[in-house]
């Protein structure tokens, strides 16, 4: 078990989200914003800010930790050895959805996963304008607080590919393959797939039990490692698309997350298909 303490953690970045996110939502300037590595990748003064401060916030939750986020692993990328090293690990991704928050839309999270020594140990993921945090610890459940009020999240129960909703995220697979893994699934899962621009976003959907599934093909840590043990704790099944277990500081790969086992062989198998080439 874990001795972090999840109504902390999840007040922290309540804390964080109302000092640095909230005031800059709907009110930036162009100066705000700048493009990372294109109009599709912005950071603007809000993660940074919020950054910094979960940077001086978090190690106080849990004795000898240390913080990397997207940001600082931004201007060096070295910080992502640190994962697997002796000391736990806080990783950070301090506006999740950086695009809509920047557009003024509501779909961003505030996300970090607590890991130790290459493991997720614990994760919250915040959604600032809604108040609300989902939290879990490994082996100890997830559970949405809000409100001072906590529930079990579960996921929804299994389903057959012709009834599924979930997230497609089409964009970084390999161009010898995209085309027909967007074809398959349009055959197969209909227009139930979507991409709303936020993994955090996502996961929660996954362990409400609103949504069913969620693929991807990048995967930087900050982005992937809160979500997964808070859907694993939920009762979710994921892995590699080959079928490795997840672990942070592994950066190839792909993701499915599903479910239950059989739904994520179903993708898996009728949807992405043969990627031997790639």
């Amino acid at each position: 078990m874990t001795s972090v303490d999840l109504d902390r953690l999840a007040a922290t970045l309540d804390a964080v989200a109302e000092a640095e996110i909230l005031p800059r939502w709907r009110n930036l300037d162009d100066g705000d914003i700048r493009e990372k590595t294109g109009p599709n990748d912005l950071v603007t003064v809000a993660d940074e800010a919020a950054e910094r401060l979960l940077a001086e916030e978090l190690p106080a939750l849990y004795p000898g930790s240390v913080v990397i986020g997207e940001e600082s692993v931004e201007r060096d990328r070295s910080l992502l050895k640190k994962i697997e090293g002796e000391a736990p690990v806080w990783i950070v991704d301090p506006v999740d959805g950086t695009k809509n928050f920047a557009e003024g839309k509501d779909r961003f999270c505030v996300m970090v996963a607590l890991t130790h020594r290459g493991e997720t140990i614990a994760a919250a993921i915040h959604q600032p304008v809604d108040k609300r945090t989902a939290v879990a610890a490994k082996g100890e459940g997830a559970w949405m607080l809000q409100q001072g009020n906590r529930h079990r999240l579960e996921v929804a129960p299994a389903a057959a590919l012709d009834a599924v909703e979930g997230s497609f995220n089409f964009r970084f697979f390999p161009e010898t393959v995209r085309s027909g893994i967007r074809q398959r699934a349009n055959e197969v899962l209909g227009d139930r797939h979507y991409r709303r621009g936020c993994a955090g976003y996502d996961y929660i959907q996954l362990a409400t039990g609103r949504w069913h599934y969620a693929v991807y093909w990048k995967n930087m840590p900050w982005d992937h490692a809160p979500g997964l043990l808070i859907h694993a704790e939920a009762g979710g099944y994921a892995a590699r698309i080959d079928g490795r277990p997840y672990r942070p500081a592994e950066l190839h790969g792909g993701i499915i997350a599903a479910a239950d086992e059989h739904g994520w062989q179903q993708i898996r198998e009728r949807v992405i298909g043969d990627m031997t080439d790639t």
